[in-house]
């Protein structure tokens, strides 16, 4: 087992990580003891993992909200379901939500907590693996909006994080591979041993040791928890964390949420991030290859030559993180390192969409 601090000062918590976490949920919580709790999940993921929360029961009142799988269900229609949900239960601001499932679950309920009656304590519990690597650390939620991902948001975190890497054994072969695009882009930023290790071990869950994913998790945290603690609201530093993020989110957008795994889409993302950087030569041809085998050797992806170029450019223009006109980029400067360039063009832009929209097409998943 390993934990990781996020240090927020009174905002601080830890994120453990071992396979059979949850075996410590009610030591982990006990502080919790007496307070009401709701539990948020989605139908699939509660009948899988219902039976490893027994403990929560023990802590104290227990209710569960159920909602709909899928990015496409991130919405404020299902924020209205889960808070119309809370009223009716009478549920008031000394409560504790608890979000059960991947990031769209994540993202939910502590949106849930951020608003709801200005805001209660949550708790993450994640469920895959990109979940346990991204969205369930730094306190970013929100819900999509049809123009652009997680326009909707606010930054609340968690009292605690437990990633129990046993969840992962019920997860699709599709949704871990999702979860290593997340891994790979860690070690991309800050972390060229990380880097080696996905792309040693690959997309497939078997092909892990247990103790090399549990160390390989820890190292992904532990990267976005230096970078959050320097950068909590994303003013500067904890841009770098997008990387692969804004042609990603795009992705998502112009094919509402329906064609890629988030990290399908990042994965592209990432692709296109080491075209744009050797185009500006921050890397080398050689360290452009690379990236790109890293990403392809995780598995096929749905393909984007038929995705509309004029519309993916508007739906980056509408990117959440746009200044001034301009949308910023996460580039390499090699494995290990990036850059923040604040000035890429529409002609870079549409340059590289060509590249990937046609010498990649190939790439579809099967």
């Amino acid at each position: 087992m390993r934990s990781v601090r996020v240090a927020l000062g009174e905002r601080s918590y830890s994120v453990h990580i071992g396979r059979g976490a949850l075996r410590e949920l009610e030591q982990r919580l006990a502080h919790l003891r007496g307070r009401r709790l709701v539990l948020v999940a989605s139908r699939r993921v509660y009948g899988l993992h219902a039976r490893r929360l027994s403990a929560l029961a023990r802590l104290g009142p227990l209710q569960r909200i159920l909602v709909p799988d899928g990015e496409r269900h991130k919405n404020t229609r299902t924020w209205a379901r889960i808070v119309d949900a809370l009223v009716a239960a009478g549920v008031g601001r000394d409560a504790v939500l608890g979000a059960l499932g991947g990031g769209v679950v994540g993202d939910l309920a502590g949106f849930v907590a951020a608003t709801y009656m200005r805001g209660i304590d949550f708790v993450q519990i994640p469920s895959t693996l990109l979940s346990m690597v991204d969205s369930s650390v730094g306190g970013k939620v929100g819900v999509n909006h049809p123009a652009a991902k997680n326009l909707i948001g606010a930054f609340h975190q968690p009292l605690a994080v437990l990633a129990d890497l046993a969840l992962l054994h019920t997860l699709p072969a599709r949704e871990f591979q999702s979860g290593a695009y997340e891994l790979l882009k860690c070690g991309l930023i800050g972390n060229r041993a990380l880097f080696g290790r996905v792309a040693r071990y690959g997309a497939r869950l078997a092909d892990w040791p247990a103790d090399e994913l549990e160390r390989a998790v820890a190292a992904a945290v532990r990267l976005k928890a230096r970078v959050v603690a320097a950068d909590e609201r994303e003013g500067g530093l904890r841009r770098v964390l997008n990387l692969g993020h804004t042609l990603g989110h795009a992705l998502e957008a112009v094919t509402s949420y329906r064609r890629f795994t988030h990290g399908e889409a990042v994965g592209w993302g990432l692709i296109a991030a080491a075209h744009l950087a050797a185009g500006r030569a921050l890397v080398t041809p050689a360290e452009e290859r690379r990236i790109v085998a890293a990403v392809d050797a995780l598995g096929p992806r749905p393909a984007i030559a038929d995705l509309d170029r004029a519309g993916l450019l508007a739906a980056l223009a509408h990117d959440k993180k746009a200044r001034a006109g301009r949308v910023p980029f996460i580039l390499p400067k090699g494995i290990g390192a990036v850059t923040i360039v604040n000035d890429v063009s529409n002609r870079e832009l549409e340059r590289v969409l060509s590249v990937l929209q046609g010498a990649r097409a190939r790439l579809r998943r099967a």
